[in-house]
């Protein structure tokens, strides 16, 4: 079964002739395992065929970013003829429909980290197959691959850690066979586990990642050898590092979150690769612009089909029983309120049609334009979608500077990068409420705003609240999402 998904996951094309070659690696027929890992090509077929999984519908191209994650945090008011939206938006984790869904998340995060360790596997019997350096960028990507995939499922399954990190969480899969394993406590996953696996993806890509010395693309768009290039596709060295730092806030470690966090941000090559949106190019550009802000996303995913998220979710006048939009007059008078200036608001936000006045369409995954005459490049955002955002870096450094101004200095930049003024300095309880609400600006869509609130164990304010303007207290059983059924018989 293992190789059966890495061989036979359809891995499509279209962005550009360079990243249809790149992801259209992929044999023709049946291989045996041994076949499959004889050959360089053979490795990067089985590792995109790995990366497509990550961008399924039951992972990061819906579940985990815009729809599952997102709805539980209230980001949208479902149509109440949709049962398993309204079910998610009233935390009813008991409805059929419901446990499908997140058992199929489950099943599908496991699944592929049952194939990156296949691929780790391989990798350690593959003397002369890989070029030194290829095989510690592989081990890297898989380490790293594994470490976030079991991090979700921990966030998502696993309990409130701030409160209970000594309680049963989730299993963490190093094996190629298929076997029930124990759960493990929060706390040992988190940092016997999955630090463990970064730290060691760290030292793989630190002298083999591309885009150490190549930045997004990694190679020119000439080369003819694509396996190297589009490192925003993979768990590139500067992804890992925010990651720890991700990883390190979870598990209440400010000090180390901010080391990680400062060492990102005072890199002059992150600023270099990684630039901030150009506001010419997004509010001015009304053909094709980039709502993903894509030249920020440290690592992301391909979806070929990303318009149809639009259509299918955000659009008024297409999507029917499964629209999802936020309450009236919620995106203009809390979401934005006064800043309207906002980048995010201009460019991902349009007054619905067929509405009454207060109503927005959500348009991040709006079809774009292709443009008449353009490389790649310029097309590449059109089908991708963030994992990890460099904003999250420094919203990270930001909450976890000791003093009260410097947290201040961290939002601010990020602020400046969004087109709004700089805020003064007020207090701790003042500074909270405005990162959470970068975080419902920022990451709307993108499935962070949950872990958010379960990471703080907060409560959801009403003037945050996208679905019916209550306020929800934090509630164990709110936050922490029932294992799916299948998982608990077989203990």
């Amino acid at each position: 079964m293992k190789l059966w998904n890495i061989i036979w996951i359809g891995v499509v094309l279209v962005c550009g002739v360079g990243c249809s070659d790149f992801l259209d690696v992929q044999p023709k027929d049946k291989q045996s395992e041994e076949q499959l890992f004889s050959t360089r090509g053979g490795f990067y077929t089985a590792v995109n065929g790995i990366y497509n999984k990550v961008a399924s519908t039951a992972l990061y191209g819906k579940n985990l970013s815009y729809e599952l994650v997102d709805v539980i945090s209230k980001r949208y008011a479902p149509l109440q003829s949709n049962t398993y939206l309204t079910a998610l938006s009233t935390f009813d984790y008991t409805e059929a429909s419901v446990q499908t869904g997140l058992s199929n998340t489950w099943t599908e995060a496991y699944n592929t980290i049952l194939n990156c360790n296949v691929v780790l596997d391989n990798l350690e019997k593959s003397d002369g197959v890989l070029l030194p350096a290829e095989y510690r960028m592989l081990k890297g990507e898989m380490l790293a691959l594994r470490a976030f995939l079991h991090f979700d499922m921990l966030r998502l399954f696993g309990p409130v850690y701030k409160l209970h990190p000594e309680m049963e969480s989730i299993p963490y899969n190093e094996s190629s066979r298929v076997s029930a394993l124990p759960l493990l406590t929060a706390d040992s996953v988190l940092h016997e586990k999955i630090l463990r696996d970064l730290d060691e993806a760290e030292r793989m890509l630190v002298d083999s990642d591309p885009v150490i010395e190549g930045g997004r693309m990694a190679s020119q768009e000439g080369d003819e050898d694509v396996y190297l290039r589009y490192r925003q596709l993979r768990m590139n060295y500067y992804a890992v590092l925010a990651l720890k730092a991700r990883v390190y806030l979870y598990a209440g470690e400010e000090a180390k979150a901010l080391a990680v966090a400062r060492e990102l941000l005072t890199d002059s090559k992150v600023d270099e690769y990684f630039p901030a949106v150009d506001p010419n190019k997004l509010l001015a550009n009304q053909d094709n612009p980039d709502r993903v802000f894509s030249t920020e996303v440290l690592a992301g995913i391909y979806v070929k089909d990303r318009a149809d998220i639009h259509t299918t979710y955000f659009s008024s006048e297409q999507a029917g029983t499964n629209y999802l939009h936020p309450r009236k007059n919620y995106v203009n008078a809390n979401l934005f309120a006064e800043e309207t200036q906002d980048y995010r608001f201009q460019s991902c936000w349009r007054t619905a049609s067929n509405e009454n006045e207060g109503g927005y369409d959500f348009i991040k995954y709006e079809e774009i334009a292709k443009p008449t005459q353009a490389g790649e490049t310029e097309y590449f955002y059109a089908v991708f979608m963030s994992l990890i955002r460099l904003s999250e870096v420094y919203y990270i450094a930001a909450e976890c500077e000791p003093v009260l101004a410097d947290k201040y200095e961290w939002l601010n930049k990020m602020r400046e990068r969004r087109g709004l003024s700089a805020l003064t300095v007020v207090s701790d309880e003042d500074f909270m409420k405005r990162l959470r609400m970068e975080y419902l600006r920022e990451f709307m869509g993108e499935g962070q705003i949950f872990f958010m609130y379960k990471r703080l164990y907060a409560h959801l304010l009403s003037d945050e609240n996208g679905n019916d303007a209550n306020a929800y207290e934090a509630r164990e059983e709110r936050y922490v999402l029932p294992l799916p059924s299948g998982e608990i018989a077989n203990r």
